[in-house]
């Protein structure tokens, strides 16, 4: 009975942690998981964590009690023909070996290891592009007044803004902008971008951060326009008058390395005003 349980209890919980680890390899980085309220199969991020831990964590002690369980088969794998006990047989070699190549692989960056980890950073980099990009980090959790001062928004036309696009729900100065999103059914992202529109129509450079957004620097300058509302002609006329070699295509960290400059003038030259 014991053994079947053990055997279950393991093949269960490891298929939930192999679902939790694919889900988790694709997911988008937290800040922008967070911005966008995004979920998966109806969980958010956080509830594929807190699974994907726990579930580990009952698959890991099910795995000892099933290594308890079957002992003596496995000291047989390390028995020669002479039925010694000899730990370093060849399967226990090649599979150290096997292990130590992975580990060793992904601290020095050596590939394949490498490429699986670049790949799960490409998804998660594309993510950005479809679901925006906090302004700032945890900007979600900030009340309205402390977004508006972050982005140089007047509080009191954000919040006329904001009622003018329907979101009145808990609507005040003092609401978090994640409290205020989940009241009126949208995305932190939707908020911001309803209040970017209205106060920033004039010049939406204006509305970017003082501070480049963290991971800015990866995304290509079409998609910066996107998340920010910037007209992307403009855009690249205003990289171009400040001697800026770009395209459309290439990320920011891209245009500083062609112009030989920081990334974070590529930025500031957006930022300035006409």
């Amino acid at each position: 009975m014991i053994r079947k349980i053990t055997s279950l209890t393991s093949f269960l919980s490891f298929a939930i942690t192999l679902i939790t680890s694919v889900v988790l390899y694709i997911t988008p980085h937290g800040r922008v998981a967070y911005w966008s309220d995004w979920t998966f199969w109806g969980l958010s991020k956080t509830q594929w964590s807190d699974i994907h831990i726990t579930v580990g964590l009952l698959f890991l002690i099910a795995s000892l009690f099933h290594i308890w369980l079957n002992w003596n088969p496995i000291l047989a794998y390390m028995k020669n023909k002479a039925r010694e006990l000899v730990v370093f047989t060849k399967p226990m070699i090649v599979s150290v070996v096997l292990t130590l190549f992975v580990l060793a692989g992904t601290l020095f960056h050596l590939p394949p290891m490498q490429q699986v980890l670049d790949f799960s950073e490409h998804i998660k980099e594309g993510h950005i592009a479809t679901y925006g990009n906090p302004p700032y980090g945890h900007a979600e959790l900030s009340k309205l007044t402390t977004f508006c001062a972050h982005m140089g928004f007047a509080p009191d036309k954000a919040v006329q803004a904001l009622r003018a696009a329907g979101y009145t729900n808990a609507l005040s100065p003092d609401t978090r902008l994640v409290d205020l999103a989940h009241a009126n059914g949208v995305t932190p992202q939707q908020l911001y971008v309803a209040m970017r529109d209205a106060l920033a129509a004039a010049d939406p450079f204006a509305a970017l951060p003082a501070t480049p957004p963290e991971g800015l620097g990866r995304t290509k300058l079409a998609d910066v326009c996107k998340n920010f509302g910037l007209p992307l002609r403009k855009t690249l006329h205003k990289l171009d008058a400040g001697g800026m070699k770009a395209t459309a295509d290439m990320t920011l960290k891209e245009i500083a390395a062609r112009n030989g400059i920081p990334p974070r003038d590529v930025y500031q030259q957006l930022r300035k005003t006409d």
